[in-house]
């Protein structure tokens, strides 16, 4: 099967996100991918220079003023933890992308071997114990961040978490994303929230006003919550496209008016008017559809066989079956329940004769 994105006859979008010389690397930036694009991995951990030494004693501190939760040591050494926001909660507002809300250490896993302490930038961490000896050759912790960049929007939420400015972003559209206030008092995020849903940077949240807002750092000026706005609530305008070289090819003008297009908002329209149209066809109407005749003994009959259905179809419970279970499953189920509710009434019918005897 041809995979046309790839083919370089057709011109396709240009997105992209480098970590230039900043980038440690670190854990921040790869949680909060709306795509997956990035993967960071490490070259050593604590266990590669050897057991725990549980004999060892001293006190280790971590300076919550200077932290910024980069989680290099997290990744190192299995005695720091860092705890994760709750998804949901960030789903919401990602004005804050950090995807971390605390750093603790478990004294327990920790022998004050001291290793953490320079893979720490900010140096938050303090150790006071025995230091592990460990030849200077052999202490490099270095880490590669890989980014896929098929999979890369160029939303930059990467570089808007990031603490050290350390990657770069070009994203397929300049432009911007406003709100159209006389149309946003129809807004409900709580029931609607198409903008939401379609947005592939994930950048809307609910604003102070309970309306839908964006955080246009991170949008990429697509334009598809536009399009699917209920209530014409958003407007997208764009001022470029970064695309890949349009190609000397029979369609290569229609590619540019298409790419025109989505700047401007126009469209040519093909010239329709020598179009020729068919002879209209007479046709005879039909006529209305005979009411079938209903057999009142016969409908007595449907009645009193589903009169003993009635109230066991208004339960709650039951339409729950319905909807839920397949056809099979749900059948035997209300069978049963029927037979059930049969049973009981048989039973407390035989009770009020006793009571009466």
């Amino acid at each position: 099967m041809i995979d046309f994105i790839k083919q370089e006859q057709y011109p396709r979008l240009l997105a992209e996100a480098t970590p230039n010389e900043k980038c440690l690397p670190c854990l921040l930036c790869e949680p909060v991918c709306p795509t997956k694009a990035i993967k960071v991995t490490f070259n050593k951990t604590r266990e590669d220079y050897g057991p725990l030494r549980p004999e060892m004693k001293g006190n280790i501190a971590i300076d919550a003023e200077k932290c910024n939760l980069c989680g290099r040591c997290a990744k190192f050494c299995k005695a720091f933890l860092l705890l994760d926001k709750d998804a949901l909660e960030r789903a919401k507002d990602p004005r804050n992308l950090v995807p971390y809300e605390q750093l603790l250490v478990d004294e327990e896993l920790c022998d004050y071997c001291g290793l953490c302490v320079p893979l720490c930038p900010e140096e938050a961490i303090k150790v006071e114990g025995e230091p592990l000896e460990v030849p200077e050759a052999e202490k490099e912790f270095a880490g590669k961040i890989e980014i896929d960049q098929d999979l890369c929007i160029g939303c930059g939420r990467c570089a808007e978490v990031c603490p050290y400015e350390a990657m770069d972003i070009k994203k397929p559209f300049q432009g911007d994303i406003k709100l159209v206030e006389k149309n946003l008092v129809r807004c409900d995020p709580l029931g609607c929230q198409a903008c939401f849903n379609v947005c592939p940077a994930k950048c809307w949240y609910v604003d102070e006003r309970g309306k839908a807002a964006p955080v246009k750092d991170q949008c990429i000026f697509c334009g598809a919550c536009e399009k699917a706005c209920p209530v014409s609530a958003i407007k997208v305008e764009r001022s470029d496209v970064r695309h890949t070289e349009i190609k000397e090819t029979p369609w290569a003008e229609e590619w540019k008016q298409a790419i025109s297009a989505i700047k401007t908002g126009e469209r040519l329209r093909p010239d329709v008017s020598g179009a020729v149209s068919p002879p209209d066809i007479e046709r005879s109407p039909l006529q209305a559809p005979e009411k079938p005749k209903i057999d009142p003994a016969l409908l007595r009959l449907v009645d009193e066989a589903l009169s003993p259905l009635e109230a066991l179809l208004r339960k709650p419970k039951v339409r729950q079956i319905f909807e839920r279970e397949p056809a099979e499953g749900a059948s035997r189920k209300i069978v049963e329940r029927l037979h059930k509710d049969e049973a009981k009434k048989a039973a407390a019918t035989g009770s009020s004769e006793g009571a009466t005897q």
